[in-house]
């Protein structure tokens, strides 16, 4: 039985390389591979291969090869094994990095490159008091980082409830402390979601949020190379 949530990490560049691509793709299920040959551009198709390739490796570790290849989806599009519905998963990628989580307790999962000035955007999806926050900070690049500091967490917790999009960014808030402590207000404070952050220093953010309070159980985070 998994015990401990397992976080994966990689870096896609490599899979740029058209031999390369191809060499991987084969070794994904066939409901990926339609998956990832669903994207127009080539970005797509790399970011879905990658996820694809860390879903696979995280299967296997924990015991559970071929899990991966019998998914379902929940009512707003969310996967699961069907296989092994005890076991959680959440998948994500950003412009060159990719990212998967599997954990015994409901999961999500967000990664989002560093992209300059998004104080607009924080206005028209942010609670005023999250823009207030990231107002606060002096330069362009540390309000920069706290944008998406905010905006992985809260894509997080919309995808560990399942609902995603159809849980707008405006509709709860997340308030981050001086000690770094994170909480969430949605209909009052839900202490039953628990968030982490990574911080790689490599022009991304990473964060994943676990349904009752799993970051007390053991978790671990490996950075994948493919080769």
């Amino acid at each position: 039985m998994l015990e401990t949530t397992r976080i994966y990490i990689a870096d896609v560049s490599i899979l740029k390389d058209a031999s390369v691509f191809e060499s991987f793709f084969k070794k994904i299920p066939e409901y990926r591979q339609r998956k990832a040959m669903s994207f127009k551009f080539d970005k797509g198709k790399v970011q879905s291969l990658g996820v694809g390739l860390l879903l696979q490796l995280a299967c296997k570790e924990v015991g559970l090869d071929g899990a991966d290849e019998h998914i379902g989806y929940g009512e707003n599009g969310k996967p699961f094994l069907a296989s092994c519905p005890e076991v959680h998963f959440n998948l994500s990628h950003s412009g060159e990095r990719v990212m998967a989580v599997i954990s015994p307790f409901e999961v999500g999962c967000d990664v989002e490159i560093i992209k300059g000035d998004r104080g607009r955007l924080a206005e028209r999806f942010f609670k005023p008091e999250e823009s207030a926050w990231i107002k606060s900070f002096e330069s362009l690049e540390a309000q920069s980082e706290a944008f998406y500091r905010l905006w992985t967490l809260k894509e997080c917790y919309m995808k560990v409830t399942g609902r995603g999009m159809s849980l707008m960014p405006d509709m709860f808030a997340l308030s981050i402390d001086e000690n770094e402590n994170i909480s969430l207000y949605h209909d009052g404070e839900r202490s039953e979601y628990a968030f982490r952050e990574i911080d790689l220093r490599d022009g991304y953010r990473y964060a994943y949020c676990i349904k009752n309070n799993g970051l007390k159980a053991p978790h671990e985070i490996k950075q994948v190379q493919f080769k």
